[in-house]
């Protein structure tokens, strides 16, 4: 019996989070929308190999997070990116594994941009997801330039 419940709640773990998920589903970020960030969030940018460590497209990603996280061997960089810093969703990230629990990833650009030349990735997880396009309304605001002028 207690196998048995061993067996059952990873599996039912994976489809809780999947309903959960589903809640911001008809919310999601579209190519050419633009947010500004009006609450600290955090670029760090990865290595994609321990053995190469320039800094490059093919060898580094950037990845935006709600949170610092510790540094470690693969950290290239990690800095609090300022408040009333602009965020554009270019489109959506390819998924490595297409599991329906899995966070949407989308690449977005910076203004000013940070990312010392790198792709920066936004994952709808770790406290950036929300009810605000799928992004935490707390951490973004929608950006209008028609409200910056007046």
């Amino acid at each position: 019996m207690a196998r048995m419940r061993m067996m059952i709640m990873p599996v039912l773990f994976m489809i809780g989070t999947a309903f959960f998920r589903l809640s911001y589903a008809s919310e999601e970020p579209q190519p050419g929308d633009r947010y500004k960030i009006i609450r600290p969030v955090y670029l760090m940018a990865a290595y994609n190999s321990l053995n190469d460590r320039r800094l490059s497209r093919e060898t580094a990603r950037a990845y935006i997070h709600s949170t610092r996280f510790y540094d470690k061997a693969e950290v290239a960089f990690q800095f609090e990116v300022p408040v009333g810093t602009i965020m554009t969703i270019l489109g959506p990230a390819p998924k490595v594994w297409h599991l329906p629990f899995l966070a949407n990833r989308y690449f977005v650009r910076l203004d000013p941009d940070l990312s010392r030349g790198l792709d920066v990735e936004l994952a709808l997880n770790r406290g950036i997801e929300g009810n605000l396009d799928g992004l935490n309304p707390e951490l973004f605001s929608r950006y209008e330039k028609e409200a910056e002028k007046e």
